[in-house]
């Protein structure tokens, strides 16, 4: 039983479950009651560790919530960042750490426990180890890329080759079109193929595209000296005017292709992207690619063989269109030696010290960071990644709590009724519109904690039935390429298979994070997440509310967002808006991007860009209204209106607990060049202007907080409102 001070109703667990103070002063109700269990005392340190009390919150409630954490806080030299996210991700870490140092690999068979453990442990070996180029050119050799890179010595077929098709052939595409097998958009039962344009991980769409300017420079220059270190440690032979030269080539065609593709902000539109063609269509459309070798290429490894009937979703044919007449006039050698370096980033940094030291070098020009991060940090994130499910199976064993599951079921079913009743006294969508709102809303299924089939080691085991036993000491690049084809594998069977909804998990469960999936229509909330300053059991709900709550709630937004709504309640891509709706939606979805494209980040000379964030903003704002919606509704139906304080911050109410419980999520440190690269990039806008922003657009948050009409945080015309 909880320890509350006074002998309470059954109820105060819905509710519930110093001299300390602001210089300044609300008119607080006297009907609540005090929480001073353990969970409590700790979580009211915490909040007095975080804010600022000489700060208003009426003035800048980012710097009231955070600006006790921002002043005490250093970003560790490995991060280009650090906040509430960061902090639980490090505690995660060190758990999978200890989880994976634990396991027995036994002499005999190994099972995917033990492939996992084997991987582990030489993932970790590897700084010590001396560079393995014979594990990397074996990786090239099966992609047939032995001859990579061509230079002027080199005795090559490419060489001999007069048109970009055969080196595709040869080789693949992977490296000029993204190719993926997903749920139909159409046909929901079924799988099909995808075809996208390019991304650019290791340097970004913008400095490719504006190598010549100035704070681009710099970066470019050290991808040049990546590019350089990768080229030298396959052929170390290469004069330094010939590496030069090379790079330069190599670097200039990735800019070309990053002109050829659509900026974030002009892809979200999906309806607009779609097309759904033929691979025969497709072929017959732009002749001179040949597009079911190349894809056949890649299925064959699942024993899968394609024929031009075959069915693809492609959701870039302006770039399909450029990029077959740049490839047209593209040198082959060109071409071959652009895709080997995108194969050799892939692999070669797990082998080669020169590469892994010039990686780090460029991440340092484009994120500020001043060291590397521990190799068993490095190794844990990499085996969390490639084997979610069997990391997620180890952790949940030991951090599960049915009572955070239990919870998050219970703040799903709140914020869905908060939810039902705005779209319910929704002014400005028709009849219809509305009608196909609520099924999707009442359709969505929330993911908590962990997959039904998690602990089912069996069925585990099936998911890595193509690793082979591993032997401990052969390369971790060798271990690290059987895992990586296992799940291609799989991946590219699901093409023969039908669609099943329950097997679908977007994530591992071992994640400091929360998902909205368009194509499914569901939540997904990771075992990871529901601790911290997320969510704690035994909090006074305020809390909770505040805290994952509102990422219930802005996941759920997801689904009604420029994005998400223009998917149906089964995850099919369609318009279901009547054209009228969905022009008053657009309207306010505007509001949005003019409000936060107004924001001038003075320190970087930027502004955000609210066309790319409109879809995060949508729900930071309409995650934070159903939350608060749905944690008064409890208050008055089921506490009588008493609401639970904190010992030692009486005078913060609980509603005035659950804006601060909000805002301390989204606490956060980021270096400057790490900032310029997310308001680039990061569909997210910064963590400053996702507590301020959403907090001016709500009324309650004024009253809750007692503002006057004339201060900062006060907006009375100009609010952006969806849901």
């Amino acid at each position: 039983a909880m320890n509350i001070t006074t002998l309470l109703p059954i109820f105060i667990w819905l509710c519930s479950v110093d001299s300390w103070g602001p210089p300044w002063q609300y008119v607080l109700s006297e009907r609540y009651r005090v929480c001073r269990t353990p969970v409590c005392r700790e979580r009211a340190r915490l909040i007095r560790e975080y804010i600022d009390p000489y700060v208003d919150p009426c003035e800048d409630f980012y710097s009231f919530a955070c600006g006790g954490w921002l002043r005490s806080t250093r970003i560790p030299e490995k991060k280009s960042s650090y906040g509430s996210f960061n902090i639980l991700n490090d505690e995660l870490l060190k758990i999978l750490r200890g989880l994976l140092e634990r396991i027995t690999v036994n002499k005999g068979t190994q099972n995917v426990l033990g492939k996992l453990a084997v991987a582990y442990n030489a993932c970790k070996k590897v700084p010590l180890m001396p560079d393995r180029y014979d594990a990397v050119f074996n990786i090239m050799n099966v992609s047939a890329l032995a001859d990579w890179p061509v230079t002027r010595r080199s005795v090559s077929d490419v060489k001999q080759m007069k048109h970009y098709a055969d080196v595709l052939l040869k080789v693949g595409m992977g490296a000029l079109l993204r190719y993926d097998v997903a749920r139909d958009s159409k046909n929901i039962t079924a799988y099909v193929i995808q075809i996208d344009q390019i991304t650019f991980p290791v340097v970004g769409r913008n400095q490719l595209i504006h190598q010549e300017e100035k704070q681009n420079k710099r970066i470019i220059a050290a991808y040049k000296r990546l590019v350089q270190a990768t080229l030298k440690f396959m052929a170390p032979k290469i004069s330094h005017s010939e590496l030069t030269e090379v790079a330069n080539t190599l670097v200039s065609f990735e800019g070309k292709l990053a002109n050829l593709t659509r900026s974030p902000e002009e892809r979200r539109d999906v309806l607009s992207l779609y097309h759904r063609t033929t691979i025969t269509t497709l072929a017959n459309k732009y002749k001179s690619f040949p597009i079911l070798g190349v894809l056949n290429k890649e299925f064959i490894k699942a024993d899968i063989v394609l024929t031009d009937a075959e069915t693809v979703e492609v959701y870039a044919l302006t770039y399909y269109r450029k990029m077959v007449k740049l490839l047209e006039e593209t040198n082959p050698v060109t071409l071959f030696n652009f895709i080997g370096l995108r194969t050799m980033f892939t692999w070669a940094v797990h082998a080669s010290k020169s590469i892994r030291d010039a990686f780090f070098e460029l991440r340092k020009a484009t994120s500020g960071i001043q060291k590397k991060r521990p190799r068993w940090e490095e190794c844990t994130v990499l085996m969390n990644r490639a084997m979610k499910e069997i990391t997620g199976y180890l952790y949940v064993k030991e951090k599960f709590s049915a009572a955070a599951k239990h919870e998050v079921e219970d703040l799903v079913v709140r914020l869905k009724e908060a939810f039902q009743d705005t779209l319910v006294h929704n002014r400005w969508m028709d009849k219809t519109t509305k009608a196909k709102a609520l099924l999707k809303l009442r359709t969505m299924e929330a993911k908590i904690a962990y997959p039904a089939w998690g602990f089912n080691l069996e069925f585990l085991e099936g998911l890595y039935n193509y690793v082979p036993q591993l032997d401990p000491n052969s390369p971790f690049l060798t271990m690290w390429h059987e895992i990586a084809a296992n799940n291609g594998r799989k991946k590219l069977e699901k093409l023969r298979q039908v669609y099943k909804k329950e097997l679908e998990w977007i994530t591992g469960a071992a994640l400091v994070n929360a998902f909205y999936d368009s194509t499914s229509n569901e939540m997904v909330y990771p075992s990871g997440i529901l601790q911290g300053v997320f969510y704690q059991y035994g909090l006074p709900r305020s809390i909770n509310f505040g805290a994952i709550g509102a990422i219930v709630g802005h996941e759920m937004t997801h689904g009604f967002d420029d994005q998400g709504s223009q998917f149906n309640h089964n995850g099919r891509l369609e318009q279901w808006w009547s054209n009228r709706t969905r022009a008053r939606f657009n309207e306010k979805a505007d509001c949005f991007k003019r409000q936060y494209g107004r924001v001038f980040v003075k320190k970087l000379n930027m502004t955000l860009n609210g066309n790319n964030t409109v879809g995060e903003n949508i729900a930071d704002n309409g995650g934070i209204r159903l939350a608060f919606k749905a944690y008064n509704k409890l208050l008055r139906h089921e506490c009588h209106d008493v609401d639970t304080r904190l010992d030692g911050l009486e005078f913060f109410s609980g509603n005035q607990l659950f804006y601060i419980a909000n805002a301390m999520v989204w606490c956060n440190l980021s270096r400057d060049k790490f900032l310029r690269y997310l308001i680039q990039y990061d569909p997210h806008s910064p963590s400053r202007y996702r507590i301020n922003i959403p907090m001016k657009n709500t009324k309650s948050f004024s009253k809750v907080f007692g503002c006057r009409k004339h201060s900062a945080m006060h907006v009375d015309q100009n609010r952006c409102t969806l849901w």
